[in-house]
């Protein structure tokens, strides 16, 4: 039996994950106005990962065309997760525009954005490797003055643990991370961290 436990020191806080989210935002911003691409896109790299739950490869994989926005239902399909599986990942309105509008970046500056162009390109327009993506990510946490420990793959942990603590529904838990089986993602079921010295409080009620 597996002894793997979702410890605290494996996501982020709401508050930490905000912070992160602001501080990219602010540096894409100074980066759009001098025609730079690095924080524009590390941006997005930020927000797939807190918005998604991708692993770091789903993410680096990611193809315009994996992508589908119809208003009624916006969604990527991840062509190959873990075990080769494919699996689809539905998408909430923020990071849906935020897609939108980085691929109209892409093509402002000339790059490839048809439906078999990588949505995150590295130079030559080719992929990013897994291991930039986790560089860049930590750039970030950086900027941020945000704990070192943390990477990529913590923001999937922050998701999953987001997502179940508001949804209330781990099937559909399951479904989004493409977990194989439901004990994975039932490690997710604790209570947010911020409502730990809440709940704590409790007792003096």
């Amino acid at each position: 039996m597996s002894s793997y436990s979702i410890t605290r020191h494996k996501f982020l806080s709401s508050k930490e994950a905000r912070q992160l989210h602001l501080v990219s935002k602010k540096l894409a911003r100074k980066d759009m106005a001098c025609n730079r691409t690095t924080w524009v896109t590390r941006h997005l790299l930020v927000n797939l990962a807190f918005h998604t739950g991708l692993r770091v490869s789903e993410i680096a994989a990611l193809k315009v065309g994996d992508l589908y926005f119809n208003g009624k239902e916006n969604y990527l399909i991840v062509q190959r997760g873990k075990g080769g599986k494919s699996r689809t990942v539905y998408l909430d309105s923020e990071i849906v525009n935020h897609v939108k509008h980085f691929i109209a970046m892409k093509q402002k500056w000339k790059q490839p954005a048809d439906a078999t162009a990588p949505l995150l390109a590295g130079r030559g327009g080719a992929h990013f490797a897994t291991s930039a993506l986790q560089y860049s990510f930590k750039k970030a946490l950086e900027e941020a003055n945000l704990p070192m420990h943390y990477s990529i793959h913590s923001a999937r942990h922050t998701y999953a643990t987001l997502l179940l603590a508001r949804s209330k529904n781990i099937r559909f838990v399951q479904r989004q991370l493409g977990h194989a089986s439901l004990s994975m993602t039932s490690l997710y079921a604790d209570v947010l961290p911020e409502q730990n010295q809440r709940l704590a409080e409790a007792i003096l009620k």
